[in-house]
C-alpha cells in the first residue's frame, strides 16, 4: 500500500488537470470502475489506492511515481524501445511507430514539437522512395537485419504492405499540430548516405541514386508548400485540404539529435533518438519541463519560415536545393565517367 501523503500528492496532480473537481471524480470513477462515493473516500485519504489502481492511473495520466517518491533529483525514468522489442523487419518498425502516433492522437489537444539536424523523421514518408532508402540504411546498420546482408538497395524492398503502413503513418503525422525547428543541414546526412552507396556499390541500379536526389527535390518543394500554407497535407493533396497546423522555425545555431516533445491536457512526453532510429521515451516531469523550456528558448532565437515569412522561406529552401543539386551533379559525373 502507498502512504496517504503520497496518495494525496498523486491525486492532487490529477485534480489540477480538470476545471472542476466533479469532472475529475467522474473520470476517476470511470477509470477505476468504482462509484463516486468510493472515489471521494480515496480523495480524502479514507481509502488507499491499491497498487493496481495506482499503476493504472499513473500510466493513464503519465505521472512519474519516481519523482513523487524520490523528490527533486537528477534521476529520470524512461523507456527504450529497443529493449522492449527487437526490430526484425521494416513492417514491425512502421507498425510500432503507428501505435505510438495513435496513442498521441487520442490525447486531448496534443501538440507535437520537433527539432533535429536531420530530415524530420516522419517527412521521409511523404515519398516512398525516400522512406524505402532510409529503412534500408537503418536495417543494414542499426538493426543488422539478416535478409539485407550483402544485398544492395533496390526499390523492390518496399512492398505493398509496407506502402499501406507508410500511408497510415503519414495520415497520423499530417493530422497532428506541430511546431518544428529546421536547419539547412537537415539534408546532409541523407545525401551523404546516398553518395556513399553509389561509390561503394550499394545500389542494384546506380541510377536510382539520381532518382533519390530527384525525390529530395520533390520533398523540399512539398515542405515549402506546407510551410507556405501553415498546414500539413500529403503530396497528392491540395494545401486547402491541409489538416494539422504547422509552424516552422529556422535555426542554424542548435545542433541536436531527433528530439520530440508531445504536450497535451493529460501530460507531456519526450522522445529522443538513441542509436537512431531507436528512441528513448519519458514522461518524467522534470525532463519534460526542461525540454519544453528548451524549445521555447530556441524558438525565441529562431526565424519563422511559415505563412507570411516569404523572404526567409525562399532563402531556406533555395539553400536546401543547392545542397541537393551539388550531390546530384557529383553522382551524375561519377556515373558518366564510369
Amino acid at each position: 500500500m502507498i502512504e496517504v501523503n503520497l496518495q494525496e500528492r498523486f491525486l492532487e496532480i490529477i485534480l489540477e488537470r480538470y476545471p472542476r473537481r466533479a469532472d475529475a471524480v467522474e473520470k476517476l470513477s470511470e477509470l477505476l470502475n468504482a462509484g463516486k462515493d468510493s472515489i471521494y473516500r480515496r480523495l480524502r485519504g479514507d481509502t488507499l489506492l491499491s497498487p493496481q489502481e495506482l499503476g493504472l492511473l499513473a500510466n493513464y495520466y503519465s505521472i512519474s511515481l519516481d519523482e513523487l517518491i524520490f523528490g527533486p533529483s537528477d534521476r529520470v525514468v524512461c523507456t527504450f524501445n529497443a529493449f522492449s522489442k527487437q526490430i526484425k523487419g521494416y513492417e514491425q518498425y512502421l507498425e510500432d511507430f503507428i501505435d505510438d502516433l495513435k496513442k498521441i492522437r487520442r490525447l486531448p489537444d496534443p501538440h507535437f514539437y520537433y527539432a533535429s539536424v536531420e530530415i524530420p523523421l516522419l517527412t521521409y514518408s511523404f515519398f516512398e522512395e525516400l522512406i524505402s532508402f532510409k529503412l534500408y540504411v537503418w536495417g543494414r546498420t542499426t538493426w543488422n537485419l539478416n535478409f539485407l546482408k550483402d544485398r544492395p538497395f533496390d526499390f523492390q524492398l518496399f512492398t505493398a504492405p509496407m506502402r499501406r503502413l507508410n500511408e497510415e503513418l503519414l495520415e497520423h503525422y499530417v493530422a497532428l499540430q506541430s511546431t518544428e525547428i529546421w536547419s539547412v543541414n537537415i539534408v546532409d546526412n541523407t545525401l551523404a548516405q546516398i553518395e556513399y552507396h553509389v561509390y561503394s556499390g550499394g545500389f542494384s541500379r546506380p541510377q536510382d541514386a539520381l532518382l533519390l536526389c530527384e525525390r529530395l527535390h520533390d520533398w523540399a518543394n512539398h515542405l515549402k508548400a506546407m510551410a507556405t500554407a501553415g498546414k500539413k497535407f500529403t503530396a497528392n493533396e491540395k494545401p486547402e485540404n491541409g489538416r494539422g497546423i504547422l509552424q516552422v522555425y529556422h535555426n542554424e545555431m542548435v545542433h541536436t539529435n531527433n528530439t520530440a516533445l508531445i504536450t497535451s491536457d493529460l501530460g507531456k512526453f519526450v522522445y529522443t533518438s538513441f542509436c537512431n532510429p531507436n528512441f528513448i521515451k519519458s514522461s518524467d516531469h522534470k525532463l519534460c519541463s526542461y525540454t519544453e523550456d528548451w524549445f521555447q528558448i530556441v524558438i525565441s532565437k529562431s526565424n519563422p519560415i511559415t505563412l507570411s515569412a516569404e523572404k526567409s522561406r525562399d532563402w531556406f529552401f533555395k539553400e536546401l536545393t543547392k545542397r541537393i543539386d551539388r550531390v546530384k551533379n557529383r553522382i551524375q559525373l561519377y556515373l558518366d565517367e564510369g
